[in-house]
């Protein structure tokens, strides 16, 4: 796992928090930032930023913005060494439109993670 700079990840991107079917997407850096400084205290070690090539980074709150300071760092990004497989981000998007009430969710597939990330924004909308 390395720490990555924000110019590395390719936007759009999505966000799949461990304790939620949710995906939280993300069409710009700026969106990253805002979340970032939304959750800062709610992330877990498991949280996962998902970009537009399938780099998965896992999201890491600084020791000292867990319980400590308000105003704390906002969470690092770890690059992980494999890419997310197209079947697991398809089940993570089925799980999502379930989890805002999509009916008939094992229908909807998708052959490319630019496609899936645009179902994601066109669920969100």
């Amino acid at each position: 796992m390395t720490q990555v700079k924000m110019a590395d990840i390719q936007w759009p991107a999505v966000v799949k928090l461990t304790q939620n079917d949710e995906l939280l997407y993300l069409a710009h850096q700026r969106d990253w930032l805002e979340l970032a400084c939304l959750y800062q205290h709610q992330f877990i070690d498991t949280d996962l930023l998902l970009d537009s090539l399938g780099n998965q980074y896992l999201i890491r709150a600084t020791p000292s913005t867990i319980h400590e300071d308000p105003i704390g760092e906002l969470p690092k990004l770890l690059k992980q060494e494999q890419k997310l497989p197209l079947t697991d981000f398809i089940k993570w998007v089925q799980k999502h439109a379930n989890a805002i009430g999509q009916c008939c969710v094992a229908k909807l597939a998708f052959t490319t993670l630019a496609q899936g990330m645009e179902i994601v924004r066109s669920l969100d909308d």
